[in-house]
């Protein structure tokens, strides 16, 4: 009778050590499993928010540049829109075709000073009618034409032509005067400027 309770005691005695053991690693692993939840959330909540920040960083970045741009290169196109603006260009097609004739008058006289030219050119805001032009008689650029750029190039020759009642002498002498000394002395000039032979006229 003796031996039966005192194994009773010890049964019950490792029982009550088991318990609290399996309590006390079962609270521990609980523990663990919530640190280590809670340190592994935090980290992807540090991973997480820096990533959303430079999103924000870059989108905000991108935003504000785009517009100015924009805008300049707008306004820049918009300078720079070229006007469209309509020219001819008229020149004689042959070569020497461009004589500037200048006609000094006194009284009866008339000496006529011709200086032809290589090539010249005029430049005209409208398209003029030449279906009456005649090249044998030519044009006075001066008279049937508005421009405001013209250019004579290369004067390769001059001619004058002296009355015939004036002397050699006189024609000498007055061949030396400039056209101020010539005006002090009563002459008057006229002066035209002829593209003869067919014309060239181009877009310019």
């Amino acid at each position: 009778m003796p031996v039966k309770p005192k194994k009773t005691t010890r049964a019950k005695k490792s029982k009550k050590v088991k318990k609290p053991a399996a309590k006390a690693t079962a609270k521990k692993a609980k523990k663990a499993r919530k640190s280590v939840a809670k340190k592994t959330a935090k980290k992807a909540a540090a991973r997480k928010s820096p990533a959303t920040k430079t999103v924000k960083k870059h989108k905000q970045g991108k935003r504000k540049p785009a517009k100015t741009p924009v805008r300049k290169a707008a306004n820049k196109r918009v300078a720079k829109a070229p006007k469209e603006k309509t020219a001819w260009r008229i020149s004689p097609a042959i070569s020497q075709s461009v004589v500037d004739v200048d006609i000094w008058k006194k009284g009866d006289l008339k000496i006529e000073h011709l200086t032809v030219y290589r090539s010249g050119w005029i430049i005209v805001d409208e398209l003029p009618d030449l279906s009456d032009y005649n090249p044998d008689e030519g044009v006075n650029i001066f008279e049937e034409f508005e421009f405001e750029e013209h250019q004579l190039l290369d004067g390769s020759e001059e001619t004058s032509f002296f009355p015939k009642e004036l002397p050699l002498e006189e024609c000498e002498r007055l061949m030396s005067l400039s056209e101020a000394e010539l005006v002090d002395e009563g002459w008057t000039i006229e002066s035209a400027t002829r593209f003869n032979g067919p014309l060239l006229v181009e877009q310019v």
